[in-house]
């Protein structure tokens, strides 16, 4: 379970209320929240407070005027969260009630807080509900990240059968090491030693966050090594990397010698790897004529405009940390499930409340819903973040439905898809607007809601 601990001014209690009417235990099935009214009578309150701050892994912050000029709150709660925050021990969100003079508290602006834009919920009206919606969202995604990485070190030190990937993702997470190979010829270690200039200015005056190996000085270093223990230090590198540059003047370069060595390594460790990706830089494009297919299958960049290498990279890291995604999945506390439905015509439908609750039964299964106000992009990347997605098409019309049913199908991945149908006019809905293929379960009415849900949430959990 993660602990979250909220902090708040005691003037602002409805508003604490409103936020645990929607931050409830049903609704965030994998937190312990407490805020000090759980103080037992009798209790050291001080201790009490400061031992939950302690062990919390998420701190909200009740963010009022009465809050900011609390002494107690400032001194104890703020000041401790903060602190846990700069070790990497918790989360702080601030959660912007009302209105008030921020500028002086720079220690909270710098933090992203909820709602989005520092819009404060007690100005929105009606539409405030909608916000805390999308608190309660936010906070079970950070809660399900924190035991996913709890999950992961677990995994590491336990040495059980998912502690390779754990290793790998490990490894991955912020490797921002970059392979630059040496050159057998003189033009290739000068274009080598003029792009680490480029990259040590980039570092300096643009906090360029990734590191080429190896550096001048290793080399040297690695150049006086017999040739056996060079080709082990090498590998060594590689294996320490995301991603290897070779550089190559000619279209022979990777023939032989010391240049074949270092590409056959690193091809070598592509293929063990959970993820590792071999680029090819061509400063003479002319050479891009003479080389074999095979290399050309390579990402390739041709020419002399450094822009284009480093565009590459960010290119790369950006498939990286996709990868990274997709292999925490496995060590997530639950499955998400993203819940289609027009909300004006379908919130009250019982069908889509009997689904919701049906699947709300299994504890490792957490639900999203598309709401009103959210832009169709949003929606695109909630469902392509969930491993199940569930359309329900019941009073909207034919429009909105094709339109999500197209982005369904559009959805990468390997997400269960299911489409429960209700009325009126179920079977002309099913024959004129479904796409069959689409889905791996339809449910049709109320007619065998409990074998398709059986199916999806089997599916959820099959490995991949």
């Amino acid at each position: 379970m993660i602990n979250l601990f909220i902090s708040y001014s005691h003037e602002d209690e409805r508003h604490l209320k409103q936020l645990r009417t929607f931050l409830s235990d049903r609704n965030c099935p994998n937190i312990r929240i407490w805020d000090d009214g759980k103080i037992e009578p009798g209790a050291e309150w001080d201790a009490e407070i400061k031992n939950r701050l302690d062990e919390a892994h998420i701190v909200l912050l009740l963010i009022t005027q009465t809050f900011l000029n609390s002494r107690y709150i400032n001194n104890v709660e703020l000041n401790t969260a903060l602190e846990n925050l700069d070790k990497k021990k918790t989360r702080v969100v601030p959660i912007f009630v009302k209105d008030c003079f921020l500028e002086p508290y720079p220690q909270i602006t710098r933090l992203q807080g909820l709602p989005d834009n520092k819009r404060f919920l007690s100005t929105l009206g009606d539409a405030a509900d909608r916000e805390y919606v999308q608190i309660v969202k936010k906070i079970n995604e950070i809660a399900g990240e924190m035991l996913t990485d709890l999950q992961i070190r677990k995994s590491i030190d336990q040495q059980d059968e998912q502690s390779r990937a754990a290793k790998d993702i490990a490894m991955l997470s912020d490797n921002r090491k970059v392979f630059l190979s040496i050159p057998d010829s003189f033009s290739g270690r000068e274009k080598r030693k003029e792009f680490l200039y480029v990259v040590m200015g980039r570092k300096q005056y643009e906090n360029w966050p990734y590191e080429i190996v190896p550096g001048i000085k290793d080399w040297e270093a690695i150049e006086k090594l017999p040739e056996t223990e060079r080709s082990d230090r090498m590998l060594k590198l590689i294996k320490e990397c995301a991603f290897a540059i070779h550089i190559m003047m000619t279209a022979d370069e990777l023939d032989e010698g010391f240049d074949l060595l270092q590409y056959n390594l690193a091809i070598t460790h592509e293929k063990q790897a959970a993820f590792f990706s071999n680029i090819l830089w061509l400063p003479n494009p002319l050479v891009s004529q003479e080389l074999d297919e095979k290399l050309l299958m390579h990402p390739t960049v041709l020419g002399n405009n450094f822009e284009t290498i480093f565009r590459m990279i960010e290119d790369k890291n950006a498939e990286k940390e996709a990868r990274i995604k997709a292999m925490r999945h496995d060590f997530a506390p639950h499955k998400k499930v993203y819940m289609f439905y027009d909300f004006e015509k379908d919130h009250n439908s019982m069908l889509r409340i009997k689904l919701k609750n049906m699947m709300e039964t299994d504890k490792r299964i957490l639900i999203n819903f598309s709401i009103p106000g959210i832009p169709f992009e949003k929606d695109r990347a909630e469902a392509q973040e969930s491993e199940g997605i569930c359309l329900y098409y019941g009073q909207s019309n034919p429009e909105w439905f094709v339109i999500r049913q197209s982005m369904l199908i559009d959805a990468k991945g390997n997400q269960q898809k299911m489409l429960c149908i209700d009325d009126p006019d179920i079977d002309l809905k099913y024959d004129r607007d479904v796409s069959k293929n689409a889905f791996n379960h339809i449910i049709k009415g109320k007619d065998r809601i409990d074998f398709e849900l059986e199916g999806f949430i089997n599916g959820l959990f099959a490995p991949k």
